[in-house]
């Protein structure tokens, strides 16, 4: 992925620590930091940098983490959701990426609402491959990630997969065990589900460290997104952060509003705690961006929903539990498809 590469110097004003601090972080922690890009006869670092040696920082002080005790760490999974289509999830999505991209986060998305795939409409790029691909043996994982703006990787979806993962074991499990081997490639992956509750949304929901829900004013949304959490919690899905986004308001009492009404109805009725982490007020910038095929937030970066996306890249990343899990997602998601088909296949032969 693309970023902004930094000298030493500019690394040590931002992070104010000093040159000897950083070489000797360099140097024991190398599995925590993204590697330098030679430029010239320079070799600089990537904007992400920052990010990372503050982290390092942090955890040496605390005495969290010694030289020599490095631990494998995966990217955080999120899953962005809704209960129907129409709420603009997809940007919301796409926009966070971007957003928590220049926070210093590498950030990947997964197109997963492959019915009705547009996040790479949305960022105004061609795909080579897409998911399909991955299924019919054409492209690995690795060659589906394209490089989108300020340097998110993008996977495209495609129409006609979402049919495929729902009937078949197989191609779901293909798709889950490929993106287990890109998962340390990213921070933060964000996973743009389709809409409803389709078996194939369900998967990516149970494979996620978090659940993102995108809301808007209108009852239908909070309904069906209520359908979908309702669902989540009949099938005994393992505990995780649950949050919500109130998108398309046209105030801050009406995003208020609807943020007490879901978590209200998820608590009394599901015993589920969902944080509001933010709403995304109405801005014709949107609209405009999408005509252009460009995110808004790259389109005009100080609009209202802008700003307000921005809000929530940092609410989300002042939730980060830690520097990075220590356990794959998808891994632990395939673990568990491979455990059901084993006990399905045991109880046919005992049938």
């Amino acid at each position: 992925m693309v970023s902004r590469l930094l000298s030493i110097d500019e690394v040590v004003q931002a992070t104010g620590l000093e040159e000897s601090v950083l070489r000797f972080y360099e140097s024991e922690y190398p599995a925590k930091l993204p590697s330098k890009i030679l430029q010239g006869d320079s070799l600089l670092f990537p904007f992400q940098s920052i990010q990372a040696f503050q982290e390092i920082h942090d955890l040496v002080t605390t005495g969290a983490t010694a030289p020599g005790r490095q631990q494998k760490t995966f990217g955080r999974v999120i899953a962005v959701t809704s209960g129907k289509g129409g709420v603009g999830k997809s940007n919301v999505t796409l926009n966070l990426a971007i957003e928590m991209q220049r926070l210093g986060k590498l950030c990947l998305v997964l197109d997963a609402d492959m019915g009705l795939a547009n996040i790479h409409l949305l960022a105004g790029m061609l795909p080579r491959h897409d998911l399909r691909d991955l299924l019919s043996g054409k492209a690995s994982m690795a060659d589906l990630i394209m490089t989108g703006p300020e340097g998110i990787g993008i996977i495209a979806g495609g129409s006609g997969v979402l049919s495929m993962a729902d009937s078949r074991n197989e191609e779901r499990h293909a798709i889950i065990s490929s993106l287990a081997e890109v998962e340390e490639e990213a921070d933060i992956i964000l996973v743009d589900t389709g809409a409803g509750l389709g078996s194939g949304v369900r998967d990516f929901l149970a494979s996620a460290d978090e659940v993102l829900f995108v809301l808007t004013p209108d009852i239908t949304s909070l309904t069906d997104a209520y359908g979908l959490l309702k669902v989540m919690h009949q099938e005994d899905m393992p505990p995780r952060p649950l949050y919500s986004v109130v998108n398309m308001v046209q105030t801050l009492k009406q995003a208020a509003e609807v943020a007490v009404r879901f978590s209200a109805c998820a608590g009394n009725f599901l015993g589920l705690d969902v944080k509001n982490i933010g709403y995304i007020l109405r801005d014709s910038s949107v609209g405009a961006a999408i005509a252009h095929r460009q995110p808004y937030t790259v389109y005009k970066p100080m609009a209202r929903a802008s700003c307000n996306t921005r809000n929530i890249a940092k609410a989300l990343l002042k939730n980060e539990l830690s520097a990075g899990a220590t356990t794959s997602a998808f891994g632990r998601f395939r673990k568990m498809i491979s455990s059901q088909q084993k006990k399905t296949e045991m109880r046919m032969k005992s049938a």
